[in-house]
């Protein structure tokens, strides 16, 4: 790791904050339904965040800044988690918790920050990947203490056109004030997302330095993440979380990859606080 010290608050916010977003998403996911209000209580989640990521998927080279961070449940029958909003049409189960089990569902829209060629030497040359506006569902169950979760998304507003589908699976070990949360997540898309992501066309041989190549569909990624959080107070609570990701097979061949200021391996760090409104 290559990491910066000084805190950097405009050429990347906005691929830092959808970094720490969804990060939030893929480690809440699976394993908070248990812990969330229940019936028709409103609650929005107000707070800021210390984050540290690299500065691009295959980058070598970290960054650490201080976010904001919203979410809400149950606002007009809708949820945010990070960039992602939901709606539970399905719900149904005995509860959740040890010897129960339940099964959530229903449409889903998130967000996603394209990448700036300017963002590394390496990628020089390379187009600019637009924002991407993903239209899919998700599945959301629980039986006993695991958790499982599968999102997906096609992009609608020709970011990197791609469809992608993250499962997860996880648990969470609650204690007085506190819990802990160990997620892992396996990422799938189709060949849209991964040649953006990690190819070079031939047009861009001819205007980068790096050499062609080319992906297909398949799993390019797994996450483990940690979770944890600590109750301050009846409104405050504390939470941190670290998550270690892997570039998967063919992936890790990307000559983004195999730069210089490349890697196969990324980790994501993030402390942050919040207060919880109940309406």
């Amino acid at each position: 790791m290559k990491p910066s010290t000084a805190f950097e608050r405009n050429k990347h916010m906005k691929h830092l904050t959808h970094a720490l977003l969804s990060a939030l998403v893929i480690s809440f996911a699976p394993i908070s339904a248990d812990a969330q209000t229940g019936g028709d209580e409103t609650t929005v989640d107000l707070g800021g965040a210390v984050l540290t990521r690299p500065a691009y998927v295959g980058s070598d080279q970290y960054q650490t800044n201080l976010l904001p961070y919203i979410g809400f449940e149950n606002l007009y029958g809708f949820d945010m988690r990070g960039l992602a909003i939901s709606s539970d049409v399905i719900e149904m189960g005995t509860g959740k918790g040890p010897g129960k089990w339940s099964l959530e569902a229903g449409p889903r829209v998130s967000f996603d920050f394209g990448r700036d060629s300017s963002d590394s030497p390496t990628l020089a040359g390379l187009d600019d990947i637009d924002s991407s506006l993903l239209l899919g569902g998700f599945t959301r169950a629980t039986y006993g203490i695991i958790g499982f979760d599968l999102a997906v998304g096609q992009d609608v507003i020709g970011g990197h056109d791609g469809f992608v589908a993250d499962a997860s699976v996880g648990t969470r070990y609650p204690g007085q004030g506190w819990f802990v949360a160990p997620i892992v997540t396996l990422s799938w898309a189709n060949q849209n997302f991964t040649q953006d992501i990690y190819g070079i066309s031939q047009a861009q041989t001819a205007t980068s330095a790096l050499d062609q190549f080319n992906t297909k569909s398949g799993f390019h990624q797994v996450s483990a993440t940690l979770l944890g959080g600590i109750d301050l107070d009846e409104d405050w609570s504390l939470t941190g979380l670290i998550s270690y990701r892997e570039a998967l097979g063919d992936y890790r061949d990307s000559p983004i990859i195999q730069a210089e200021d490349g890697t196969a391996a990324g980790v994501f760090a993030t402390v942050g606080i919040a207060r919880r409104f109940n309406f």
